[in-house]
C-alpha cells in the first residue's frame, strides 16, 4: 500500500468501505428471510458498534468523564433519535426490497443534504444546484415511476431514511468543532440500540447458531465501513472519493443476484444514473466555488 500515491490509498479504502457497506445490506436481507424484523436488525448494528467503542468508552470514562456529557447533550440525543429513524427506515426495507433498489433510492440522500444547508444553515445554493437537485428527483421519479407501477410503501421508507441521514450528516457538520467525534458516534449508538431494543422486543426472535455467522457479519461489516471511510479520508478530498461510492449500485446488484437471484429492471439503473449525474453536477459547483473562494 505503502508504493501507491495518497489518492489511490483513499480509492482504495473507499472502495473498501463500499463493498463493506453492501455486504451489511446483503447481511440484513438475508437474515430478514430468516424471520428477524428491521427494528431487531438494528439493535444487533448499534450493539455491535457499542461493543466496538467499549475499550474508548472505558479508558473516556477513567481519564476524562466529563467529555461524554458536553453541553450540547440534548442535542447529541436528538441526533441519536434521528440517526434511529434513518436506520430503521433503511433496514426495514432491506426486508421487503431488493438491495439495489434500496441504494437507488439511497443516492437522493446528497440532494437532501443540499436542501438542508440551504434551509437550516442558511447556505447560498445558486440556481445552476436548484436545477441539478430537480434532475436528481426526476431521476427518483423514474425509480419509483408513481402511477406507473404498484405503490410500495417501503419506498417512503427508505426516503425517509435519506432525508434522516441528511439531517445528520447536518447536525454532525454543526457540531463536529464543539463535540468530538467519539462521543458523536458513541451517543448515535446508545441511543440506536436502546430505541431499537424498546421497539423490537415485543415481536424479539431470538437467535440461533445457524444466524450468529449473518450477525456477525452485519456488525463487523458495518463497523469496519466507518474505518475504512475515515482512513480514505486521510490520503484524500471527499470530491475525490464521493464518486467511488456510486459503485455501490453495480455492488448490490451483483450481491443481490448472486445471494438471492434479484434482478432490477431498467428503470432502476436510468434513475439511479439520472441521480448520480446531478450529484456530480453539485459536487461541481461547489469544487469551483470553493476554489474561488480561497
Amino acid at each position: 500500500m505503502t508504493e501507491l500515491s495518497p489518492t489511490a490509498q483513499g480509492i482504495f479504502w473507499m472502495f473498501a468501505q463500499t463493498v463493506s457497506m453492501c455486504g451489511m445490506m446483503a447481511c440484513v436481507r438475508q437474515l430478514s428471510f430468516e424471520g428477524f424484523e428491521g427494528p431487531q436488525l438494528v439493535f444487533f448494528r448499534a450493539a455491535a458498534g457499542l461493543i466496538f467503542l467499549a475499550p474508548w468508552l472505558i479508558q473516556t470514562v477513567c481519564r476524562e468523564p466529563e467529555i461524554l456529557v458536553p453541553g450540547e447533550w440534548r442535542y447529541l440525543l436528538l441526533r441519536g433519535g434521528i440517526g434511529l429513524l434513518g436506520v430503521l427506515g433503511w433496514f426495514i426495507a432491506l426486508t421487503g426490497l431488493t438491495i439495489s433498489d434500496v441504494v437507488a433510492i439511497q443516492f437522493t440522500h446528497p440532494l437532501f443534504v443540499v436542501i438542508g444547508a440551504a434551509i437550516v444553515l442558511g447556505e447560498r445554493v445558486d440556481a445552476r444546484r436548484w436545477t441539478a437537485l430537480a434532475i436528481g428527483f426526476g431521476g427518483a421519479l423514474i425509480v419509483i415511476r408513481p402511477g406507473v407501477i404498484p405503490f410500495e410503501p417501503l419506498v417512503l421508507c427508505v426516503l425517509i431514511s435519506a432525508v434522516s441521514n441528511a439531517t445528520v450528516q447536518l447536525m454532525t457538520k454543526y457540531f463536529s468543532l464543539r463535540v468530538r467525534g467519539s462521543v458523536m458516534i458513541f451517543y448515535m449508538n446508545a441511543v440506536m440500540a436502546c430505541g431499537a431494543l424498546f421497539i423490537s422486543w415485543s415481536s424479539w426472535v431470538w437467535p440461533d447458531w445457524s444466524h450468529m455467522i449473518w450477525i456477525l457479519a452485519m456488525g463487523a461489516l458495518g463497523t469496519v465501513a466507518h474505518i475504512f471511510l475515515a482512513r480514505g479520508m486521510t490520503f484524500a478530498d471527499a470530491s475525490i472519493l464521493g464518486p467511488v461510492d456510486f459503485l455501490r449500485l453495480p455492488i448490490a446488484a451483483a450481491l443481490g443476484w448472486v445471494l438471492f437471484g434479484e434482478v432490477s429492471d431498467i428503470w432502476v439503473w436510468l434513475g439511479a444514473t439520472v441521480i448520480l449525474l446531478a450529484i456530480i453536477m453539485i459536487s461541481r459547483r461547489q469544487a469551483q466555488d470553493f476554489l474561488r473562494n480561497n
